[in-house]
Formats: structure tokens, C-alpha cells, sequence
């Protein structure tokens, strides 16, 4: 029991280092339960026994009970704390849920530089592309809110491509440029030709180890309340309504980017995607 608090501890993690009985005192059958394998809830706080805090429930669910936890020793400088509340614990289980121990530099430039960079050429050829546009814009409608989506190609049409780039997410980028390709490769081709061509190398060189799901399970995510798990995975869902009922759970998990956004900065910098165990915690603690 002790490894998996270890194992999945947030960054930055206090409880554990704050509390000498958090992980002794956690307890599989509270009193105001009915089950054992509830999932776990933070239980007993200001209770001297338990040194002001303990885990109630079973160890199903306890990256994210674990994270959801300490967010409340953050102290959000640029949200409101309501929206914080909602995106930090899904981005803490989020640098430590994956793993990238054996995966390669050619999955993690097929992934994320070759995808995003193809992405990037079809909205700035749209700009200047009507037809192209056309088939650009019903792809990231369905992902991207309408006041972004709005932004995005008031910036291309006067002709601040990279400001119109910036509207967009990683996991954005990512979908459009997997939709795209699936659903236009003719017109692929014209405007990406040698990104794409390089996504096809590679894809054709291995199409087992280049297969989408398997690397959305690598670069993905954990959607503990959407698929009732912890793997990772990318979902690419549509835009949720506006009612906040549920935000606690499910608007974060819209927040697909984050891992991406890491996988491609280390692209970028030429590091070895292990080194991502050690450096996506350390990044996103700070």
C-alpha cells in the first residue's frame, strides 16, 4: 500500500512528508461506509488520531484522490480558485499516471512534432485557402469553444498567422491533424507534403507501433470519471455544455494538452522520452 502512494504521489506532494500516519492510517472500511472498494475520500481531518487526515476507501481511484488532495495546498496566482480546483488535480495525476519508460524518439517526433507541425500548416494555408478553410473549420468547430475558434481566423485573416496559431491547443492541433488526414488526403498532401510524407514513412516502416491507440496510451491522459479508469488515453471529446454540475470531474478532462504540450518541448530540446518519468514532474510542479 505504501509503494502505490509512493508511486502515485503528485508533484510537490505534502501530505505525505506533512503527515508520518497518512499512509498507516488509511483506513478500507470507514464507519459511514457501506463498502470497501468505495472509492478512496480524504476522511478525519482535524482529528488528533490521525494526525489531521487519512485516506477512507479502497486503493481504486487513488492517483486521482491523491491529487485532488493536495491541490488544496496550492495556491492558484492566475485562476480563480474554482477553475483551479477543477484543472489541478486532473494535471497533477496527468505527470504521473504515464509512463514513457521504452518509448522511442521516433514515437515521440511522430507524435507530437510531425502532427503538430502538420496542423500548423493547414490553418495558416487556410488563411489564405477558402476551400481549404472550409474543411478546416468543421473539425476544430467541434473541439474548439466558438469565441476562440473566432479569434483564431479574425488573427489569420489579417494576417497574424502565429497569433492565430496560439488560440489553438496541442490537443487540438493533434486532432485536426489526424481527422485531416484520414478524411482529405488529396488535399493533405498539397499543403503538408513532406510532413505528411514523413507521418507515412514511419507509419508504413511499423504500423503496429505507429498505431494511434497504442500511442494515445503513451501521450494520453487518465480520465478517471469518463472511462472509469486510470490508463491514459486521448478521447478528443466535443465541447461539454456550460452546466457546472459535474465540472469537478469532467471539464478538467477536456484538458488533454498538457502531456503533448511536455512530449513536444522535449522533442525540441533532443530528450530521450525516459527522461520524461523524471521531467514532467519537476515541470509541472513549477
Amino acid at each position: 500500500m505504501g509503494l502505490n502512494y509512493i508511486y502515485y504521489s503528485p508533484p510537490g506532494t505534502e501530505l505525505i512528508r506533512a503527515n508520518p500516519l497518512f499512509v498507516r492510517s488509511h483506513d478500507f472500511l470507514d464507519p459511514q461506509q457501506s463498502k470497501s472498494w468505495d472509492q478512496p475520500r480524504l476522511g478525519g481531518t482535524g482529528w488528533p488520531n490521525s494526525a489531521g487526515g487519512r485516506m477512507v476507501g479502497s486503493l481504486n481511484g487513488l492517483a486521482f484522490a491523491l491529487a485532488d488532495a493536495e491541490q488544496d495546498f496550492l495556491i492558484p496566482t492566475e485562476r480563480q480558485a474554482l477553475i483551479w480546483q477543477d484543472l489541478a488535480p486532473q494535471i497533477m495525476i496527468g505527470a504521473i499516471v504515464p509512463r514513457w519508460w521504452g518509448v522511442t524518439r521516433d514515437e515521440q517526433h511522430f507524435v507530437v512534432a510531425l502532427h503538430l507541425r502538420l496542423a500548423d500548416l493547414l490553418v495558416a494555408a487556410s488563411a489564405a485557402a477558402e476551400n481549404l478553410a472550409e474543411k478546416v473549420d468543421p473539425i476544430l468547430r467541434n473541439q474548439v469553444d466558438p469565441h476562440r475558434l473566432d479569434l483564431m481566423w479574425r488573427h489569420l485573416a489579417e494576417g497574424h498567422i502565429q497569433a492565430g496559431l496560439d488560440e489553438l491547443t496541442p490537443a487540438e492541433k493533434y486532432r485536426l491533424a489526424t481527422a485531416f488526414g484520414k478524411a482529405h488526403r488529396d488535399d493533405i498532401l498539397d499543403v503538408g507534403g513532406p510532413v505528411w510524407r514523413a507521418i507515412a514513412r514511419l507509419a508504413d516502416s511499423d504500423p503496429e507501433r505507429f498505431d494511434y491507440s497504442r500511442l494515445a496510451s503513451i501521450f494520453g491522459t487518465p480520465h478517471p470519471a469518463l472511462s472509469h479508469s486510470c490508463r491514459s488515453e486521448l478521447l478528443h471529446l466535443p465541447l461539454f455544455p456550460t452546466m457546472m454540475r459535474f465540472s469537478r470531474r469532467i471539464l478538467a478532462e477536456s484538458w488533454e494538452s498538457t502531456n503533448l504540450f511536455w512530449a513536444a518541448l522535449a522533442d525540441e530540446l533532443h530528450v530521450e522520452p525516459a527522461r520524461l518519468n523524471l521531467l514532467v514532474p519537476e515541470w509541472t510542479q513549477k
